[in-house]
């Protein structure tokens, strides 16, 4: 388990992101997070990564390392998919899955699960990613819990704290 007071070394894209534009030098909090900023930090990609799509046109098979490059990054677009059946729901959580440990490396042992019902009032896809959150030498059991707006196509992600 890892230490909440630990520092962490930032992601490179939150070193990166400058939130104090007026600052000529960075501090050293923003070079470090402590674990709830890092969880907060998978939270976000993770949403950025849920609500971005495919290319519509695949790469060839032949090309592995393209297969994991930037025209793969993302899910296959929504509209496309009818997620009414269990089957079906249960087929878009290996995609969601397949995407995680593709492209968000901070993370391993990903499951993502999905109700086993279907409610009409809120036709909302709903998914629960559970992951273990690597960082230093320690691991962090970390579970978000996902909705796909059907209408929108958009993805929300939170943490779960149960």
């Amino acid at each position: 388990m890892i230490d909440q007071d630990q520092k962490l070394v930032a992601p490179l894209l939150d070193r990166l992101l400058d939130d104090n534009p007026q600052e000529q030098v960075e501090s050293e909090r923003a070079q470090h997070l402590l674990l709830h900023q890092l969880k907060e930090s998978v939270r976000r990609d993770l949403e950025d990564l849920f609500n971005t799509r495919q290319c519509c046109v695949a790469p060839p098979e032949q090309l592995n390392a393209v297969q994991q490059a930037l025209p793969n990054y993302g899910l296959p677009d929504a509209a496309t998919l009818n997620l009414s059946s269990q089957k079906a729901r249960q087929e878009f959580c290996r995609t969601v899955e397949q995407t995680v440990r593709c492209y968000e490396p901070r993370i391993r042992n990903v499951k993502v699960l999905t109700e086993s019902s279907f409610d009409p009032e809120d036709p909302s896809i709903r998914f629960r990613v559970e992951a273990t959150l690597h960082a230093l030498s320690a691991d962090e059991v970390i579970v978000f819990d996902s909705a796909l707006n059907p209408v929108t196509r958009s993805v929300t992600v939170s943490e779960s704290f149960k």
